[in-house]
């Protein structure tokens, strides 16, 4: 049994799954956790943004992604997956967009421990999150345990109201909401293909924190 599991999703590309996997895989290989990256998108972005820090002059081979990352955009991927992890294992999943790949997304979302929904705090992102639930509460009927989903407010603006009213409005709506909310900063805007710098890595300990405070089912679904 791994130590966790999580999977990205959301409805559309560019809503922040592969920058929150990668920056989170990096906090818990930090904290020291043996971390999976699985890239199950078939564009590859994960598994790319790894090849391309390697190639950053200033580290070793194996210090920009200090972590395994499999690319893995399978329809079964909730079989495969636990051949290839490991005991203790933290298992992040970037997963694909639903819109254009819902049999990837949905197998990935029938493994984890826990789907995270990178969600901006503007209403059309807001309104793109009912999808994915509908979709969570179709896969729930097909895993062998319950899970849990939660929205990751991301791209927020410092100091604006529109970070506290998205999180009653979703609140409202019945979701999960992490505690912690990410900033929208240059660090985490330019970060594709390169190291993870420190600078930045803060919220994303906090953002860690959090999923690894919210109690992890582990009994059967309820009949």
């Amino acid at each position: 049994m791994t130590a966790l599991s999580v999977a990205l999703v959301n409805l559309k590309p560019g809503t922040g799954k592969t920058t929150s996997a990668v920056w989170l895989a990096h906090v818990f290989a930090e904290a020291g956790h043996t971390v999976l990256l699985v890239d199950a998108d078939p564009s590859g972005s994960a598994l790319e943004w790894a090849d391309l820090a390697a190639m950053n002059p200033g580290l070793p081979l194996q210090a920009a992604f200090p972590f395994r990352i499999v690319a893995l955009p399978s329809r079964n991927l909730h079989r495969r997956v636990p051949e290839i992890a490991l005991t203790d294992d933290v298992v992040i999943i970037d997963a694909p967009q639903l819109e254009d790949h819902e049999g990837i997304a949905r197998s990935a979302m029938r493994y984890v421990d826990e789907i995270l929904i990178p969600c901006a705090p503007s209403p059309i992102e807001i309104n793109r999150t009912t999808p994915v639930r509908d979709e969570i509460t179709e896969v729930e009927e097909l895993r062998d345990r319950p899970g849990r989903s939660a929205v990751l407010l991301n791209r927020c603006v410092a100091r604006a109201n529109s970070t506290a009213n998205a999180r009653a409005v979703l609140e409202d709506l019945g979701y999960g909401v992490l505690r912690t909310a990410v900033p929208r900063l240059e660090v985490y805007a330019q970060s594709f293909g390169m190291p993870i710098p420190d600078a930045g890595r803060d919220v994303w300990r906090r953002v860690a924190q959090d999923l690894i405070e919210r109690p992890v089912p582990r009994g059967p679904v309820p009949s």
